[in-house]
């Protein structure tokens, strides 16, 4: 699924339906359904008349979901907690497609070091990858990798330009390294195998 940012999407108005909803609060409003309007996401249409947006008090409502998954994120709705969760699904990278980039293959490897004080571990994400550039660009595309935690949380930031002349080739990145929250006793098999747990990687291309 191709990712697109939120600045794609264009709204064109055009006829309105009454309609009656439910506020927040349990109080009756109304509103208009608006099943003419288009939803542009750079320049194709998404959505079907099910995913009719409405209008209310001079603004215009769209699905949440529909936006959503239309820029390639998750919208999960949790009843028990009365909580809408946005996310970007952890398995579809990269996030943004530079048409003229293809990811071919990535690897990912946990790697840490002792501190100078033999205190802690610090730890990062080395990345390689490969890649083919099917046309020759004038601007060199530019892989960003992030290192998240398990709560979705970015810790480090690393960009590196790619080629400008079509073809395949294989690059690396070399993640920044964070103090990590193990024991210096630990083995260092087991701090390698508990980082793989504890952290992963997100690219995005632009």
């Amino acid at each position: 699924m191709k990712k697109r940012w939120m600045t794609g999407i264009i709204i064109a108005a055009g006829l309105l339906v009454p309609a009656t909803v439910w506020a927040a609060a349990g109080t009756q409003i109304k509103a208009q359904l608006a099943p003419h309007i288009t939803l542009l996401l750079e320049g194709r249409m998404i959505g079907t008349p099910a995913d009719a947006p409405i209008t209310y008090n001079g603004k215009t409502y769209v699905p949440l979901r529909l936006v959503s998954e239309s820029l390639g994120y998750e919208a999960k709705w949790d009843g028990q907690n009365n909580t809408i969760a946005i996310t970007v699904p952890q398995e579809d990278y990269p996030l943004i497609k530079n048409d003229a980039v293809e990811i071919l293959t990535t690897e990912g490897k946990h790697d840490f070091i002792t501190s100078m004080n033999s205190a802690y571990f610090l730890g990062g994400i080395n990345l390689d990858f490969a890649y083919t550039l099917t046309k020759d660009v004038s601007r060199p595309p530019v892989i960003v990798m992030e290192m998240l935690n398990k709560d979705q949380t970015v810790l480090t930031s690393e960009t590196k330009l790619l080629k400008t002349k079509a073809g395949t080739y294989t690059d690396f990145v070399i993640g920044d390294k964070i103090r990590l929250p193990y024991s210096i006793k630990m083995a260092h098999e087991d701090v390698t195998k508990q980082m793989a747990k504890d952290y992963y990687f997100r690219i995005t291309i632009k």
